[in-house]
């Protein structure tokens, strides 16, 4: 670091609108925003100005209190380690939506506790934007809860290196670039990771080991409990699979109805071990050029007559972009980009958002491409979000609850999934090469964006969490768990899906035959029902089940809720279609876990 910014120079001139896309300075790549990750979800829905969390009392009993309308929050106080009652408390926040039933009710089931990856994704967030999505197919009997992952969100204590936005920003402005971006970007990478987890030793020992995945599944047990329930119910995506997994090997008696949806090998997960996370990516995105050449030039703005003419159009601008950055520059519109730089790294990233999310992204990101080819490079531009560091510069306090400064999900994800590894992950600069190039071998064009923030990240990451999970993933259930892959998810391959679901007795693999990650990337009446079924009944599809997503990746918007009447039983509620039409072309995960931070899905 070299010293303290001044917030007064950082300040945002007052007649540029926070909803405009504006820099000063652009911050390459969407590293950013994994820094306000924080700031930023809390405008994924509309606020309440009247609710404020650190109003909340915690206790061991749950003290519900009205908050955004129509939701519930409490905070549930927890050890801070469960291996050491004595290190203190923890405050987990919890958002519910009420089910319809009274709890005396024989038709109330209880709740279903949700996470959304991350790693430190708001569970509460999650629930507070699609709770009236979730509601349809699962039912009235259920309360909808959202809670906040240790570390992370309104859960308290909250984790953050750094003390203030200024002191953020000053190392996240130059935050890795892919790591192919230059001669120096792979070791300027690992510096970084040296220089995070020595902040995390000198300032946040005790929080950063306190947020383990296994201390996560005991809270999910104790949450339960204070519901009065013994067993869990829980829908768990991406990273949220982890932990999933990781309750169901540490309290197998205790497991209700679980999905398990975008699966994580959590055999690589513990080991540190990420050598097959990214093995569909560049099928993935093959598939989406296969999708632009079927769908035709009205649709797909970067149409060509084959999937390989489609490729080498992408590949061409992409080599261009890394040796030719376009810039962006604006005199006649203040409300617009002052100034800016399309890079490389800003493209790649653009493209693996794509690959995550293709129902709800192709169309508007290869409009993008189409114009960066004209050396425009506005939409790409605004697509990245790189303009959301202006969250850092404005040096304001957490307004919401009154706390101080929390800058991110990425301190949260390197002390929860580097925490969790068994084992040393320090790297020389050889030995971080040799993990590096196994990804390279399994994707050339995004293991660069894959590896600095995940296993690259690790490499300077010295902490454990005090509360662990070493156990196997080997086990009899209470009830049987429904595992959820899609057939090309650029991070979570279906292969993991298999090997996870192999380990708990009884469980089902459900193949949803689309791409993107997890289901809901582009949900399906088919895979609907199915979690519909399982949550109410407890029936688990056929081994070998394979689910058809309802619309294509650029079918025409007017399309999808006609392909998903036709495709549902005649009587089913208006509601449904409209809740799984919402959920398939929904973009709340592309927001609430950026792939800014590079580890989207996790």
């Amino acid at each position: 670091m070299h010293g303290d910014v001044d917030c007064a120079v950082l300040k945002k001139p007052q007649h540029e609108s926070r909803g405009s896309i504006k820099r000063r300075r652009l911050v390459n790549g969407a590293a950013v925003l994994a820094v306000i990750q924080g700031l930023q979800a809390r405008s994924l829905v509309a606020r309440d100005d009247d609710f404020n969390w650190a109003n909340l009392t915690a206790s061991t009993n749950l003290s519900w209190t009205s908050c955004y309308d129509t939701f519930q929050c409490a905070r549930l106080t927890v050890p801070l380690q469960y291996s050491n009652i004595s290190a203190g408390e923890a405050q987990v926040a919890l958002l519910v939506s009420p089910s319809n039933f009274s709890k005396d009710d024989p038709s109330y089931l209880g709740p279903i506790l949700f996470n959304p990856g991350g790693p430190g994704g708001s569970g509460v967030q999650f629930v507070q934007e699609l709770a009236p999505y979730f509601r349809p197919i699962i039912g009235p009997q259920y309360d909808l809860v959202g809670f906040d992952p240790r570390g992370a969100g309104e859960t308290t204590p909250t984790l953050s290196v750094f003390n203030s936005p200024a002191e953020a920003l000053e190392f996240y402005a130059p935050y890795p670039q892919n790591v192919n971006e230059s001669v120096s970007s792979f070791g300027r990478s690992l510096a970084e990771a040296q220089i995070l987890g020595k902040l995390a030793v000198d300032r946040v020992q005790q929080i950063a080991e306190s947020v383990s995945t296994a201390a996560v599944a005991t809270d999910m047990l104790n949450i339960a409990r204070a519901f009065g329930f013994d067993k869990v119910n829980y829908w768990g995506v991406s990273y949220g699979t982890v932990i999933g997994a990781t309750f169901a090997a540490m309290f197998p008696q205790n497991v209700g109805h679980f999905v398990i949806d975008g699966v994580v090998n959590s055999h690589e997960w513990y080991s540190g071990n990420d050598t097959s996370s990214i093995m569909d990516t560049d099928k993935a995105l093959t598939s989406i050029y296969e999708a632009c050449v079927e769908a035709g030039p009205s649709l797909c703005a970067i149409w060509e007559n084959s999937t390989d003419l489609v490729r080498a159009r992408v590949d061409k601008l992409i080599n261009n972009v890394h040796l030719d950055p376009v810039p962006l520059i604006n005199d006649t519109d203040p409300a617009a980009i002052t100034f800016g730089v399309v890079d490389y790294s800003t493209l790649v990233q653009q493209l693996f958002q794509l690959v995550y999310y293709p129902f709800s992204h192709a169309s508007t990101t290869t409009e993008a491409l189409a114009q960066l080819e004209q050396g425009n490079g506005t939409l790409i531009f605004q697509n990245s979000d790189t303009q959301i560091v202006d969250s850092l510069a404005s040096c304001e306090a957490d307004s919401d609850t009154g706390r101080s400064f929390v800058s991110s999900l990425l301190d949260v994800s390197s002390a929860i999934e580097c925490g969790d590894i068994l084992g040393s992950s320090s790297r020389t600069f050889q030995q971080a090469r040799e993990d590096y190039q196994i990804l390279l071998d399994l994707s050339p064009l995004f293991a660069p964006t894959w590896y600095p923030l995940g296993s690259g990240l690790c490499t300077g990451w010295p902490l454990r969490g005090k509360d662990v999970f070493n156990g196997s993933f080997t086990t009899n259930t209470s009830n049987p768990l429904l595992f959820i892959s899609n057939t090309l998810d650029p991070v979570t391959p279906i292969t993991s899906g298999r090997n996870m679901s192999s380990g708990f007795a009884g469980s089902v693999l459900l193949q949803q035959n689309s791409t993107g990650h997890t289901s809901l990337s582009g949900f399906s009446t088919c895979t609907a029902i199915v979690i519909k079924e399982y949550f109410n009944n407890g029936t688990l599809p056929a081994p070998g089940t394979i689910c058809q997503p309802d619309f294509q990746i650029f079918a025409p918007a007017n399309e999808t809720t006609s392909a998903l009447r036709r495709t549902t039983e005649p009587d089913a509620a208006n509601s449904f279609y409209e809740a799984i039409r919402v959920l398939a072309t929904s973009d709340f995960l592309a927001r609430a876990n950026k792939l800014g931070r590079r580890r989207l899905h996790l």
